[in-house]
This record gives structure tokens, sequence and C-alpha cells, in this order.
């Protein structure tokens, strides 16, 4: 019983290093052919973990689970049918992560996002965030979840895919950094633009304060006449 128990846990370990393998590898093709931010590149990037206790995600545990048990049983029992099975549940799991896959990327213009089955994806114009958090909730154990959350220009709040805290948490504020510094670049160009559109009235305007007045009361007659006139 004991070996039976062995073997199911190895299995079980062994299906799970493998499905992460795979779909680390599969996702990097994806994110090459594909990136996220579309025409832009993906200059950081965060992902749901397998650790992150998601409702899409017990399914693949589930799977795993299947394909270790029945792994060790077919290890411990020498049944090569039980194979068969165990590749068929490990592909069942592999297959609904990437179909569930979740993730969220920061370009130099614009932050993007993938959640769910249904692969909605959404994106906003880093010009149109105003803040940027990075948010930590405890979980069972080492479970913990983390995300990022946007509040937008309008008001409005944007949550993130979640991701698991353990292992994930420095990529996801690596992103959170990334994005902020944008905005402080946004925020810069702003203020060099409205610098420059300063300057370049002050230079239409005459210096000479006589002239000035003169020009104003021009531009008052010419109000009062139009006034007049309609």
């Amino acid at each position: 019983m004991m070996e039976v128990l062995v073997a199911t846990l190895v299995a079980v370990a062994v299906a799970a290093m493998l499905e992460v393998g795979a779909a680390k590898a599969v996702r990097a093709v994806q994110l090459s052919a594909s990136p996220l931010s579309g025409e832009a590149m993906d200059s950081f990037l965060y992902e749901r973990s397998l650790l992150t206790p998601e409702r899409d995600l017990y399914i693949v545990w589930a799977g795993l689970i299947g394909a270790g048990l029945l792994g060790g049983l077919a290890w411990s029992f020498a049944l090569g049918w039980l194979y068969a099975l165990a590749l068929l549940a490990w592909l069942a799991a592999l297959g609904w992560d990437l179909w569930t896959w979740e993730r969220a990327a920061a370009s130099v213009k614009h932050v993007s996002w993938r959640r769910g089955w249904k692969h909605s994806t959404r994106q906003v114009p880093v010009s149109l965030v105003n803040e940027v958090h990075v948010v930590e909730k405890p979980g069972l154990g080492p479970l913990g979840v983390c995300y990022i959350a946007l509040t937008l220009a309008d008001g409005k709040a944007v949550k993130l895919p979640r991701t698991a805290a353990l292992g994930s948490l420095g990529r996801l504020e690596d992103v959170a950094n990334f994005i902020r510094l944008q905005m402080q670049q946004v925020q810069e160009m702003r203020e060099r633009r409205a610098n420059e559109k300063r300057r370049e009235r002050a230079r239409k305007e005459p210096k000479d304060p006589v002239e000035r007045e003169l020009r104003r009361k021009l531009v008052e007659l010419r109000r009062t006449q139009g006034e007049k006139a309609q």
C-alpha cells in the first residue's frame, strides 16, 4: 500500500511539472506570434500561476491528480492500459489550462489583459490610468493571491487577472512599476507640451504694456460690435 501511495505522489508531481513545462512552451510560442498588446510588444507580462486558487484551475488540478493516480496504479500493478488513461487525463488538464489562460501585459502605450475561457481581451491606454496598486490577499497556507488594480481617469476601477503570490509577486510588481514609469513619462510629456504652448503664447504677446492694452481693447470692441450685429 505504501508503495502505491509513494508511486502516486511521485506521478502527480511529475505530471504537474510536465504540465507546467509544456504550458510554458506553448504560451511562449503564442505570445511570440500574437502579443497581448497587439502591434506593440509586451514589455512586461505576468500570467495566472497553476497554484492560483481559481475555479478554472480546480479542473486542471483534478486532471493532474487523476493522471498521477492512474500513472501510480499503472506502475505499481503493471497495468499498461492505465498509462493511456493517465495520458488522456494529463492532456485534458493541459488543454483546459491553455484554454482558460489568463494574463496581463504592459507596453509603452497600453495595459492589456485577457481572462476566462471566452478569451475576452481588454485594453486601456496608459494615458488614461491615474493610479496603480498591487493588491495582496491571504489564502490557505502559501496560496495567497495578488493582482494589479487600476484607477482610470474617469474614476472606474479595473482589476487585472489574479495569480498566486507564491512565485509570481515579483513579476507582478515589475508590471506595476513599468506602468507607473510610463504614466510618469506621459505626465512629463503633457507638462512639456503645456510649457511649449505657454512659451508660444508669450512670444506672440507684445512686450509693450501699451500695445497689449490696445490689443485687449480692440478685441473687446470687435466682440461688442459682433453682439450688436446679432
